[in-house]
């Protein structure tokens, strides 16, 4: 049987995408919390260090109390956008487990009852006016992406090869490497270096084969329950598919049930894990136009 679950809520915040541009304006000038839930006008705009969590449709936010360091959480308001942020003092967030699994809460409550493009962990923006002037320059393209994700949520899925060793499993099912192997090292011979590279690429050419050609297969299940799919880099020998899906929220069901049909199509070599739904991570990149 195939072997899948459901991975814990709390993910890595490093293999999520981000708004690109965001996260440049670093530096922190240390300015007294604001009362949570509020909206700030933009005569109030002031030299601060603003947290960015991320950016969402003016009103959306008025629900959310607390956020990283039990800061505040407030929305910068412009035009028919805001900037959800917490006010904090001069010293540099860490990526504690705290500070992070406060960040993905305030999205995840936040994208529970609107649209939000997540911002990377971590992001300090020098100055409200400055933040005030991303919005109004971006009005149209975030605006744009904001709707493109309206009742949408991201799902993620990761297959590997649930084998101790991959090679030797590779070994068992391909003739030509199992035959080079034997050749190599045959009666106790020590293959040259250039033999052992030679091997090595035969082994990475058939891994990267049987990847593409089980990515083929599973996303041919997955496609009609995505509305986008994106394929991220395994960076594991034994990963085969790592990726993120934009699913309908109204049709996260039906996508898991595409995940147990492609397990469907597997033997017990391979292991099928989903996690979320989740804020849109890898689906919020906008490209921003920033002159201050």
């Amino acid at each position: 049987m195939t072997r899948m679950f459901t991975a814990p809520v709390q993910d890595d915040p490093d293999s999520r995408g981000t708004a690109p541009g965001m996260a440049t304006m670093l530096r922190a000038v240390p300015t007294p919390p604001a009362a949570a839930g509020t909206e700030r006008p933009a005569s109030a705009a002031a030299h601060s260090a603003l947290y960015l969590y991320g950016i969402t449709v003016a009103g959306a936010a008025a629900g959310l109390i607390s956020g990283v360091a039990g800061a505040a959480v407030e929305t910068i308001a412009e035009g028919g956008l805001a900037a959800v942020v917490s006010r904090l003092g001069g010293a540099r967030l860490r990526p504690q487990r705290a500070h992070l699994a406060a960040h993905h809460r305030v999205l995840r409550d936040l994208a529970e009852a609107a649209p939000v493009l997540p911002v990377v962990f971590g992001t300090l923006v020098n100055h409200e006016d400055e933040l005030r002037g991303v919005l109004r320059q971006n009005q149209d393209a975030l605006a744009g992406r904001l709707a493109r994700l309206d009742h949408k949520v991201e799902m993620g899925l990761k297959v590997f090869w649930d084998l101790s060793n991959v090679f030797e499993y590779f070994v068992a099912t391909h003739q030509e490497l199992e035959a080079m192997r034997d050749r190599l090292f045959r009666l106790g011979r020590t293959p040259s270096v250039e033999e052992k590279v030679a091997l090595g690429e035969l082994f990475a050419a058939l891994l990267q084969q049987a990847r593409q050609r089980h990515a083929r297969r599973i996303q041919e299940v997955l496609a009609p329950w995505c509305v986008e799919l994106r394929s991220i880099d395994a960076g594991d020998e034994r990963m085969i598919l790592k990726c993120a899906c934009l699913v309908e929220s109204g049709r996260q069901a039906q996508w898991e049930e595409g995940v147990r049909q492609a397990a469907g199509l597997f033997d017990d070599h391979y292991r099928f894990e989903y996690n979320g739904p989740w804020p849109p991570y890898n689906f919020a990149e906008v490209e921003l136009t920033c002159s201050f």
